[in-house]
């Protein structure tokens, strides 16, 4: 794929500041009322019109997913506040404690916060450009780049060196392949940015999206980590790629505001992942040298990072103990207690995958840092808000029962004669995925004609994809990185 075949995405301009009030007016119009109604109906017809010969445990386990993306949706819709776009008081205002260890440039003085930007790149010649691109032409002017070569073997070098010497980014180039994690930890010991800002290679962010990070960061003082939105910078290309874009739309406005309204958002996500120095420095040696089961881990790149944002002083104190000689230690940052947010004003777009096979890579190296995550994040995450921790524990049910539940439904009680079972299931797929169709034409003004696609995905995630959990599981300790 070259640089031609991808869009420019648009210029997302600056918003004014509303007031708390009419943005609460302005999430719920465009049918968000309808929506909720719909999909609560729906719930409330699962829960009284059982089929007599149900498993009673099947029959909660639907209730609960429905009742979960209700929930999710009621919450986004009705409590999310972009933080970018809001100057109310912060709910918990947090008074940062002084850094133990030598006093660093970057934490005195009232001088403008540098922002550095990272990107770890192999064997990206045909999009690093323009993603570098995108990170020079941000309208915040306080930043630098870096850009790592993890020992690329086609031409990304030279593009680098080209841009190098026209941008004036800095690139550093490793003579043997490390890994995204290792090389991005080259780079950060190299910056000197109060604020870290991470983008993938594939990806390009809106021209005004670290200016929007700034601005949440001063104005809220317990955020530690900020995720951006993306979408697909290649929907365009194929049906496949246009069914993920509208995927996307939802996996964010959807499911990661839900968890933004109570300040846990357990991925702060590639395309766009801005960090506080302070709150994951000390941590990079634990999170480079990560083991599962015996293995180095190379995977969980973002969970990662977003979990030592949200873990415990325990974890935290231990962590810093056991990586006390590392140069990552020479400043010690005494924990808080940071909350995670996103903000959909502050947009990125990302290449996904526009073949069925690239698709499930991704998928797979999706799944298995889940997996790994959840046995770090799940250890800690109860201590958040109730209604995210509900959320997010059930959310791994789901995923762990999903293949079980639709092998039970399609195949195993319409060859026992219970026919009604199976179409019952599917036409409950159908709902939800039509759910969140209307809630991307709802945030859509450009392709709105695509909801119709977001249904297709939520078959496809149910009754294919899910099974890649139990390849995942069974595989988790090869790390043979593919990208989509």
């Amino acid at each position: 794929m070259s640089l031609r075949s991808l869009p420019s995405p648009a210029v997302a301009h600056p918003t004014p500041v509303r007031g708390r009030h009419r943005l609460a007016r302005e999430r719920v119009q465009h049918g968000g009322y309808l929506i909720l109604a719909m999909l609560g109906a729906f719930l409330l017809t699962k829960i009284i019109f059982r089929l007599p010969d149900s498993n009673a445990a099947l029959y909660v386990y639907g209730v609960a997913v429905t009742a979960v993306v209700f929930l999710q949706m009621c919450v986004s819709f009705l409590r999310y506040e972009d933080p970018a776009l809001t100057r109310v008081a912060p709910r918990r205002a947090v008074a940062p404690e002084p850094a133990i260890g030598p006093t660093d440039a970057h934490a005195a003085g009232p001088a403008p916060v540098l922002v550095s930007c990272l990107v770890a790149v192999h064997n990206d010649e045909l999009v690093i450009e323009q993603c570098v691109r995108s990170l020079v032409d941000q309208t915040y002017p306080h930043l630098e780049v870096v850009v790592v070569d993890d020992a690329s073997t086609d031409d990304t070098a030279g593009r680098l060196a080209s841009l190098a010497d026209e941008c004036g980014i800095r690139v550093i180039t490793l003579e043997e392949n490390v890994g995204k994690k290792k090389a991005l930890a080259v780079a950060l010991l190299e910056t000197s940015g109060e604020v870290f800002a991470f983008s993938d290679s594939d990806s390009v962010w809106a021209p005004d999206a670290v200016e929007r990070a700034v601005g949440i960061l001063e104005r809220h003082p317990e955020v530690g980590a900020i995720s951006g939105h993306c979408r697909a910078l290649n929907a365009e290309h194929s049906l496949l790629t246009k069914v993920q874009d509208t995927w996307y739309e939802g996996q964010f406005s959807v499911r990661k505001a839900f968890e933004s309204a109570f300040g846990a958002v357990t991925c702060v996500s590639g395309p766009l992942a801005v960090f506080r120095r302070e709150t994951i420095y000390n941590y990079i040696p634990a999170w480079t040298s990560d083991r599962f089961l015996g293995e180095e881990f190379r995977f969980a790149t973002d969970r990662s990072l977003t979990a030592y944002a949200l873990m415990g002083p325990s974890r935290a104190r231990l962590l810093q103990e056991r990586h006390r000689g590392s140069p990552f230690l020479a400043t010690v940052y005494p924990w808080q207690r940071w909350t995670s947010v996103y903000s959909k004003s502050m947009r990125a777009w990302t290449v996904v995958p526009h073949s069925f096979t690239g698709l499930l890579h991704q998928q797979v190296r999706w799944k298995k840092s889940f997996v790994r995550n959840l046995f770090f994040t799940g250890g800690f995450y109860w201590r958040r808000p109730a209604l995210a921790v509900v959320a997010y524990y059930l959310h791994a049910l789901f995923v762990f029962a999903g293949p079980i539940v639709a092998f039970r439904h399609v195949v195993y009680l319409p060859l026992h004669g219970n026919i009604e079972s199976g179409v019952s299931y599917l036409l409950g797929i159908l709902l939800i995925g039509t759910m969140f169709g209307l809630a991307f034409r709802r945030e859509e003004t450009v392709n709105r004609a695509w909801w119709v696609f977001r249904p297709l995905m939520s078959f496809l995630s149910t009754l294919v994809l899910s099974w890649l959990i139990l390849y995942s599981i069974v595989t988790v300790k090869r790390m043979t990185w593919v990208r989509g």
